[in-house]
């Protein structure tokens, strides 16, 4: 995939706005066994301090390099500038009241051993809807329960890691990541300066190599219609829902809401093993959303009434694992940019300008980008690369299967595919036989002719994708009865959609594209070419619109436009044939015996040139061809002008201007 060009390289792009976050951070200050701790202990004894919690105003620093929030009525300029914010402290609870948590103390702590440590929290409430919410637990190795005595595990059990510390699990919205920490710092030295305690500003400064983040959600708002890009049929949304699903191990879902009154939400799951194939760098499951808030907002000028876009990192979406890990806590500028730049690369394909000043719509009086509480359109301070739309590099693969699939056709083979179809493009192999009226012997041939276009998987059997299927569908529901005609017709189809993007591509990749579409490729000691369809022997098996000598004819066409040498060309061709045994014949043989069934339709074409003329007019069109120099040999015109109907001795009755070439 390569780079796409802007046509405007220098216009900045949108900076995406992040939403919700949960991150847990691991521990251990360094010292002695309390020292470990520290920060754990002050927070109880704050606790103890404030009878149980407080809660108070408090104005925190805004953290260098964040510019303060839209709705903070802060002074970018002012150095001092400072965001008013509510900081509250106290323990959980559960619906008994008691202490939540039950983590047992090691006996060096001096507690009471049947009573659970306590766990702090803290929530900051910040401008708009700013907010992070602090869990601090301890950690140490061999944790038990309280009351049960079971092992509670934690990354410190490793013996690579600390053997005491504490985590803080964080839940929170509209900060940068690099906010929490800040945030969490900030609450703790507010708290000790309301109680004229120490405080080290060391604490809470170097998480652990264990400590992660698990999810994170970046976000624009984008002007109504252009959201429209993004959801409607056959929008980018649907498009990479469609495409990506062909991608071997993936997993990913499409989800669609369209609400009674307002609520509109569109979402795409899709699996981590998806990302590169979106852009090949990108390594991230994500789940990509575009949705309106819960009631409708019928005021173009209210924010409310432009949908959200964002992209939301987490390991799982109701039953869908989408990511195997979390992202680890020293990789979260990574993660935010890779989240960003796949935002933005979504917008461009699906038509959406991406500059942050970008006028709207002509449907809309909005800009582009519609600011709102907590986003505000303004050019992203990070290197993203932007990528070509990867929907028609896999719709060119998926064409070519349909290509190879239809090319290879039997009448049993149409007969199947078409029942596939109507069976809603999954069914089982002895059922899809008995409905066929074919035998599973049948089913399994054709299975192997199908190739990658269908999927076998315990007996049942499937489209590669739903791509596949809706094209499957298409073409055969507009073929007619004879299969010659039939399968020439799908040809012509699919080689039209594969011919038209061969004008994008550059001279350099005409072999590629011809080595795609076959699923062919080249050993690596270069002598022998793997073709990766089933093809009929040309002297051979069922009668087929291609048979393995046209295709190697187009692919040695395809290498000597590519600049290749025409004697560095494989010597020898493997393939599988209809029956699905494996062929193996000399490069030149092929190429000889498609040269040869070539000039034989030539010879015809021009038999047909001679055809309702008298013998007079016949010998003096072959004069005209030989004073103009042609290149058809003695035999060739003889044969043509017998096919002609006409028996008489070319070499005979054109002298003496005749002569036969040597």
């Amino acid at each position: 995939m390569s780079v796409a060009t802007r046509q405007n390289p220098d216009a900045g792009i949108i900076r995406t706005c992040p939403h919700e976050a949960r991150i847990n951070l691991n521990y251990a200050t360094q010292g002695s066994l309390a020292d470990n701790m520290a920060p754990y202990w002050a927070l109880c004894r704050f606790i103890r301090a404030f009878d149980g919690g407080t809660s108070f105003d408090a104005r925190f620093p805004w953290l260098d390099g964040v510019e303060p929030h839209p709705v903070s009525e802060a002074d970018p300029a002012d150095d001092d500038s400072r965001e008013s914010v509510e900081v509250s402290l106290y323990y959980g609870t559960d619906d008994d009241g008691n202490h939540a948590g039950k983590i047992a103390p090691r006996a060096e702590f001096d507690l009471p051993q049947d009573k659970p440590m306590w766990q702090p929290r803290i929530q900051v409430e910040g401008a708009g809807e700013r907010s992070a919410h602090f869990h601090v637990r301890p950690r140490f190795a061999g944790m038990t329960h309280v009351e049960t005595g079971a092992a509670i595990s934690s990354p410190f059990d490793h013996a690579d890691q600390p053997d005491t510390g504490f985590n803080v699990n964080i839940q929170g919205s509209n900060l940068e990541l690099d906010e929490y920490p800040h945030w969490l710092r900030c609450a703790c030295q507010a708290l000790a300066n309301a109680l004229d305690d120490d405080w080290s500003s060391e604490y809470f400064t170097r998480p652990l190599s264990t400590s992660n983040v698990s999810v994170h959600e970046r976000y624009v708002r984008l002007s109504r219609s252009l959201g429209e890009k993004l959801t409607r049929m056959g929008g980018a949304l649907h498009q990479l829902a469609m495409l990506l699903s062909t991608q071997d191990t993936s997993k990913g879902a499409y989800f669609w809401d369209n609400g009674e009154n307002g609520g509109a939400m569109f979402r795409l799951v899709s699996h981590a093993d998806a990302a590169s194939s979106m852009i090949p760098s990108h390594g991230l499951g994500t789940q990509a959303k575009c949705y309106d808030p819960e009631h409708k907002h019928s005021d173009p000028d209210d924010p409310l009434y432009h949908p959200k876009f964002g992209l939301l990192f987490q390991r799982k979406m109701s039953d869908i694992r989408i990511n195997r890990e979390t992202v680890a806590w020293d990789r979260r500028h990574a993660l935010v940019e890779e989240l960003e730049e796949r935002l933005v690369n979504i917008l461009t394909w699906a038509g959406v300008p991406i500059a942050p000043s970008s006028l709207g719509s002509s449907n809309d009086s909005a800009s582009t980008f519609v600011e709102d509480w907590h986003f505000s359109p303004a050019e992203t301070p990070r290197d993203l690369d932007l990528h070509d739309d990867p929907t028609p590099q896999i719709e060119r693969s998926q064409e070519s299967m349909l290509v190879r699939a239809f090319s290879r056709m039997t009448p049993a083979d149409e007969s199947l595919t078409e029942q596939l179809v109507s069976d809603g493009g999954r069914a089982h192999y002895d059922d899809l036989a008995e409905e066929s009226e074919t035998s599973e012997t049948t089913v399994y041939r054709w299975l192997k002719r199908m190739g990658d276009a269908v999927e076998s998987q315990q007996g049942t059997i499937t489209f590669a994708s739903q791509h596949l299927r809706e094209k499957f569908e298409e073409i055969i529901g507009r073929t007619v009865t004879d299969v010659k005609t039939s399968v020439e017709h799908s040809l012509r189809h699919t080689e039209s959609i594969l011919e038209a993007d061969a004008y994008e591509r550059p001279s350099g990749d005409v072999f590629e594209s011809w080595r795609e579409k076959w699923g062919a490729r080249v050993a690596d000691d270069g002598a022998e070419l793997q073709l990766g369809s089933c093809l009929p022997h040309p002297d051979e098996g069922v009668a087929s619109a291609v048979n393995a000598a046209e295709v190697v004819q187009d692919g040695f066409r395809a290498w000597k436009d590519s600049g290749n040498a025409p004697g560095h060309f494989p010597g020898r061709v493997r393939w599988d044939d209809d029956y699905g045994n494996e062929r193996v014949a000399e490069a030149n043989t092929l190429l000889q015996h498609d040269a040869q069934q070539a000039r034989s339709e030539a010879v015809e074409r021009l038999a047909r040139t001679f055809e309702g003329q008298d013998v007079y007019e016949t010998v003096e069109d072959v004069r005209r061809m030989i004073r103009a120099g042609s290149t058809w040999s003695a035999e060739q015109i003889q044969t043509a002008v017998e096919i002609a109907g006409f028996d008489i001795d070319i070499e005979e009755h054109a002298r003496p201007e005749f002569e036969i070439p040597g």
